[in-house]
């Protein structure tokens, strides 16, 4: 797993995880305190935690999946 996985990643072939893998993932965020509902966003990587959790090689910047 890496946490150097960028937007593009999602248009450029890259991996992708089931979708149950991304919406378990999706949950843990959305139960986190850097979680940002609004945006769907975390507070500590900046990324659309919707987008990144369909990313196989994506990695939670806090260690929580």
């Amino acid at each position: 797993m890496s946490d150097d996985v960028k937007p593009w990643d999602l248009f450029n072939g890259s991996p992708r995880s089931p979708e149950e893998v991304a919406a378990y993932r999706l949950e843990i965020c959305k139960g986190c305190e850097f979680f940002r509902p609004k945006t769907q966003t975390c507070k500590k990587c900046g990324c659309f935690m919707k987008a990144k959790s369909m990313l196989a090689n994506a990695i939670c910047p806090v260690g929580k999946w």
